[in-house]
């Protein structure tokens, strides 16, 4: 009889042309457009926020990650990003910070470290952001006509009252839910992103612009985002429809 030699390793048995590096510095990749007009429409504010939420993962991924190199492999920077992307723009930069320690310390170290997370980590530091300061988290900004001039309460102090009296604006969901007279936000608003929102919530454009990169780099299974996005668009109408 003849002897066959059966080699048994851990899962994953099929494997990708890319390494996990290449596929998150691709991801990060997909969310300049993003970023682009995040600072198109709000300016200094939003670099400066992004940068203290990168910082915050950053920091965290170098001082408490098990491996010292962690920080090069690009999930830190995306933690950071989304994180950023998720916030208004005149979050205060030292609650980015703290919610970009609170991603990664908990959201991804704690378990271990990266692909050993059972949460998404930018999701997890926006959720604790979220719970411990609600009221920065949902003051949403006028767009200033002045591109250089910094947005809502960016340099605030920790523990110190706002020192900034900026107007603010409501997002496309807060009109048509809390305004006085609903308005419908103009589908090119929507599309291209004149609205008021998170840093990367605004421009459908340019979203689908990152997702349509990584779907061509085949990091992004198409199938999910279609159901999605058809789901909703069903659903959504079908409840318009009737009135509800």
């Amino acid at each position: 009889m003849k002897e066959t030699n059966i080699k048994i390793t851990a899962s994953p048995h099929v494997r990708s042309a890319d390494s996990t590096v290449q596929i998150m510095w691709s991801v990060v990749y997909s969310l300049i457009p993003v970023i682009a007009c995040s600072i198109y429409y709000f300016g200094p504010s939003a670099i400066l926020v992004l940068l203290a939420a990168v910082a915050g993962c950053l920091l965290t991924e170098r001082w408490f990650g098990s491996n010292p190199g962690s920080v090069s492999d690009g999930s830190a920077m995306i933690t950071g990003l989304l994180l950023g992307l998720s916030l208004p723009p005149g979050f205060p930069l030292w609650m980015a910070f703290i919610g970009g320690f609170f991603g990664m310390a908990f959201g991804k170290i704690i378990f271990g470290g990266l692909g050993q997370n059972i949460f998404n980590p930018a999701l997890v530091g926006r959720a604790f952001l979220q719970a411990a300061f609600p009221v920065a988290i949902t003051t949403w900004p006028a767009k200033s006509a002045n591109w250089f001039s910094l947005q809502g309460d960016n340099l605030a102090l920790p523990f110190m009252s706002p020192t900034v009296d900026a107007p603010t604006s409501a997002t496309p969901l807060g009109n048509l839910k809390f305004g006085d007279d609903p308005v419908i936000t103009p589908l090119a608003d929507l599309l291209l992103g004149t609205t008021g929102g998170s840093l990367g919530e605004t421009s459908a454009v340019f979203i689908l612009l990152g997702g349509l990169y990584l779907a061509y780099r085949g990091h992004l299974n198409w199938h999910i985002p279609l159901s999605i996005f058809t789901s909703t668009f069903v659903v959504s109408g079908l409840f318009y429809a009737l009135g509800v």
